[in-house]
């Protein structure tokens, strides 16, 4: 689950607004895993359970359940999510995922609880969806060569939240959480303003993937830099 929001990672659990289950296992928030059960993997139904009753045992946990089987004991909402309304997420790799929101479950639990699309709506937040009239921009930054340009990028984004980077320094932090690997290591630069990839992989190397982001940006509403 995520919290929404223009600072929002997509990369759950990379930040203090989402949290989830990993494949391995794993419990992730803010950047820390704890084990908590065991692997799944493909062809698993798998159930995130989210409790913010105020009272009770289980109550402001997430849980994470497959095939219908609890997987994990009930994981404490962190303080920073509580009281907020969060929104159901997914981050993957390397595989096809079928999603249901209800109001039927695929793997029925062992007791009775609401779906996403069974909420009520005193219990949800609905958002409504972006204008198609809204007008978004686009700032492309002028600077001189090795005079700090990603420095002043991050004061701008502090600043500005809601615009997204798309540079190739953005892409090596996209490979990095995505699990790639990179023979110098992700800290290794020849350039302060224009890191190279340098992975071994044709895709990356030759900038297809800034072709390929280049193309798609235009289809979401977002601003950029």
């Amino acid at each position: 689950f995520a919290a929404g929001g223009p600072s929002s990672s997509l990369f759950l659990g990379e930040t203090e607004d989402s949290i989830g289950f990993d494949s391995e296992g794993n419990f992730i928030f803010n950047r820390t895993k704890i084990a908590c059960s065991q692997r799944f993997g493909a062809d698993t139904l798998v159930s995130v359970l989210l409790n913010l009753e105020a009272s009770g045992p289980n109550s402001k946990t997430i849980s994470l359940f497959t095939n219908g089987q609890r997987a994990s004991p009930p994981q404490p909402l962190p303080e920073s999510l509580q009281g907020k309304a969060l929104f159901p997420a997914m981050s993957f790799k390397n595989v096809t995922v079928h999603y249901n929101f209800g109001p039927h479950l695929l793997a029925p639990l062992a007791f009775k609880c609401h779906t996403m699309q069974e909420a009520l709506q005193n219990d949800a937040v609905v958002v409504p969806a972006p204008s198609k009239d809204a007008k978004h921009e686009v700032v492309w930054p002028v600077c001189l060569p090795d005079e700090g340009s990603f420095d002043w990028l991050d004061m701008f984004l502090e600043r500005n939240p809601h615009y997204t980077e798309l540079s190739d320094r953005a892409i090596l932090k996209w490979a990095e959480l995505s699990g790639l690997t990179r023979p110098l290591g992700f800290a290794s630069r020849s350039s302060n303003d224009k890191p190279e990839m340098s992975f071994g992989i044709a895709h990356l190397d030759d900038h297809s993937i800034r072709r390929v982001l280049t193309n798609i940006a235009p289809i979401q509403q977002r601003d950029y830099i």
